[in-house]
């Protein structure tokens, strides 16, 4: 990749952090260079969550009163990145990306689906929390191989466990991936908080 492209990245980082409009037209721009969506999602929306994360290090009130810009633009960029995928002709496997009901901090599970997505994975996701009932479908696709689950609250996880247990009930070949805060705790059959380790741990980087 070369070093304007890098920059156009960082730029984007940049810009989502701090909530600038113009974060929409950066993204487009990558793309219209021909930057895959994956690139982008790695090196340019995670890495600006990474960088909130060390701002709330640093000085938690400025970054929590500048969350909802960075939320807000982020969302927007990820509409974008969502609108250039195509769907998949040949998936190597199918995965389920959800958070439960009541689940507040979906930001990730929306970057991982669109990852997965971006990589050639058939993706079941929902913009709402789940209930099991809701995962009829997925679990009715002999393709599906991998329950990917978000954990960040504490006080969900009997429930995050209990879909675990549903879900492995009816398909027990499925296995169960967990990150956040929480996800020691919820019966997952591996739990990896680095995307890049997930990535791994997924068979789709190396």
């Amino acid at each position: 990749m070369g070093s304007q492209l890098i920059e156009a990245l960082n730029r984007l980082a940049e810009s989502m952090l701090h909530g600038e409009p113009d974060s929409q037209e950066i993204a487009r721009s990558c793309l219209e260079q021909g930057v895959p969506v994956g690139e982008i999602l790695l090196k340019g929306v995670v890495e600006a969550w990474l960088r909130f994360a060390a701002w709330y290090d640093r000085d938690p009130g400025a970054a929590l009163r500048g969350w909802m810009e960075s939320y807000t633009a982020t969302n927007r960029v990820l509409r974008i990145l969502d609108s250039a995928i195509e769907p998949p002709k040949d998936p190597p496997f199918a995965a389920a990306v959800v958070a439960v009901r009541g689940e507040g901090h979906v930001l990730m599970r929306d970057v991982i689906s669109l990852l997965l997505k971006s990589l050639g994975v058939k993706v079941y996701s929902w913009r709402k929390g789940v209930l099991p009932e809701d995962l009829a479908e997925a679990i009715s696709d002999p393709a599906l191989k991998w329950l990917v689950l978000s954990c960040t609250e504490g006080g969900l996880n009997d429930q995050v466990a209990a879909l675990i247990r549903w879900v492995k009930e009816r398909r027990p070949d499925v296995k169960a991936i967990a990150g956040g805060p929480q996800a020691m705790a919820v019966g997952a059959d591996l739990v990896e908080n680095d995307i890049h380790g997930m990535l791994k741990a997924l068979g789709l980087q190396k």
